[in-house]
């Protein structure tokens, strides 16, 4: 799935409503190219260096909300990310030493472990079928379409803390539990009034996988 990191980025998507005097060059200036520097950091000093652009971008971003206007932005979902990067950014916090030590884990597993989860969620999705088009008949496409979204966020989320689990343990499992529950990216995605249903469905599928579901603790 998304990078246990580049989720921040991610994050960023719809901070700042379009209009013709913020359109979205100034927060692109916020996020300059890092050449040929990975993205995902392998260990401390990488995570520490993405850390520094972070804190500068977030700077840049608070200074284009000042320039135009309050109301061109989405306030709740800045402070959330600013939030974010400093509770993970914080050098010798519990996080940051949670993700640090288990940065080359993590790595691995979003570098080796993406087409996998992918390939599995499209699986999880077919099992599901029959309750998801038992859906239909109450819901309008809209309505369908962000519960296919949302299901299949969720399904991916909890593959990813699944290896996690397997091949790093259990502290970098509740650290990237932590990291995306602090992005708020599934509640996002998912519209309260479907969380039960989406919740029971990961349960049909857990029955059948025998696989924990991880993502529950992101929807309370």
């Amino acid at each position: 799935m998304w990078g246990l990191l580049l989720v921040i980025f991610g994050v960023w998507n719809g901070v700042l409503a379009a209009d013709d005097k913020c359109s979205d060059e100034p927060i692109g200036q916020c996020f300059p190219d890092r050449g040929d520097v990975d993205d995902i950091p392998g260990n401390a000093e990488e995570l520490r260096q993405l850390c520094s652009y972070l804190r500068t971008s977030v700077r840049c971003v608070e200074g284009v909300k000042e320039e135009c206007g309050l109301d061109n932005y989405d306030q709740q979902r800045m402070d959330l990310l600013g939030d974010f990067v400093r509770a993970t950014c914080q050098e010798g916090s519990r996080l940051n030493t949670q993700i640090s030590d288990n940065m080359p884990c993590l790595k691995e597993v979003i570098d080796n472990d993406s087409q996998l989860c992918s390939s599995l969620t499209r699986n999880s999705m077919r099992a599901l079928k029959d309750h998801l088009e038992s859906k239909k008949a109450s819901r309008d496409e809209e309505e369908i379409e962000t519960l296919y979204d949302c299901l299949f966020s969720s399904l991916q989320a909890n593959c990813f803390l699944a290896q996690v689990s397997n091949k790093c343990g259990n502290e970098a499992k509740e650290a990237s539990l932590e990291l995306m529950d602090r992005t708020g990216i599934l509640k996002d995605q998912c519209p309260a009034s479907m969380r039960v249903e989406i919740e029971e469905m990961l349960e049909i599928l857990a029955m059948g996988i025998q696989e924990d579901i991880y993502v529950k603790d992101l929807f309370d």
